[in-house]
């Protein structure tokens, strides 16, 4: 209602003007443990990395905060999720299907873009919010793994629409910078659009706005 649209644009205008120290102390005890997860030796990884550090020089908003580390999990679909903490990971399915580097650098600049705006947290603001708040009035900072206790599912989280395609414009913004035009990301969701069809690819397309639609928002693309 109302009530929840208020008070979620109240989280997001506090989490937006949150200190840098009290985000990095929230990521730190949000951080997934890569342990539970099937990490592969890839042989891009170094390139995929290398990505990361481009974009990262780039953006003030990323610097100081985390060493973006990136991961490639064993998944037989296509996708890329960026941990509260910074960490990157992206499927085997992704590595092995997709090997231009515009592309490659699309999808990461699109999971930093959500760092970036901090979406993760604000994704689980209410916990936040309450943790926040717990702080202002008993002072103490001990309360905060409690909070946190109540955050399930934090791998399962999704972004909104809105938020997607403010990550697709942060994106598209890197990747010209970085090559002089908007291809990669066309490119990658083509790739997409043409493999919807395919029961792999639907749990993406599910939770993101449609194909058409981003690929002509990155077409209307004009530098920040």
């Amino acid at each position: 209602g109302v009530f929840s649209m208020f008070a979620d644009n109240l989280i997001s205008f506090c989490i937006d003007r949150m200190p840098n120290e009290t985000q990095v102390r929230l990521e730190r005890a949000i951080s997934l443990n890569i342990k539970n997860l099937n990490i592969v030796n890839d042989a891009d990884t170094g390139k995929l990395s290398a990505i990361v550090q481009k974009v990262v020089a780039m953006d003030s908003k990323l610097q100081r905060k985390s060493n973006f580390p990136i991961y490639v999990v064993n998944n037989d679909k296509i996708n890329a999720f960026i941990a509260p903490d910074g960490a990157i990971f992206v499927t085997s399915k992704l590595t092995d299907t997709i090997k231009n580097e515009e592309i490659l650098a699309f999808v990461i600049a699109h999971e930093l873009g959500h760092y970036a705006n901090r979406d993760h947290l604000k994704s689980i603001g209410k916990e936040i919010a309450k943790f926040i708040a717990t702080t202002a009035l008993s002072g103490s900072n001990s309360t905060l793994e409690t909070t946190l206790n109540g955050i399930s599912g934090i791998h399962e989280l999704k972004h909104s629409r809105k938020q997607e395609k403010k990550a697709d414009k942060y994106a598209s913004n890197a990747i010209y910078k970085l090559y002089g035009s908007t291809k990669g990301g066309i490119n990658f969701f083509n790739l997409l659009k043409n493999k919807e069809n395919l029961p792999l690819f639907m749990e993406y397309l599910s939770t993101h706005p449609s194909t058409e639609s981003r690929i002509r928002e990155i077409k209307k693309f004009k530098r920040d």
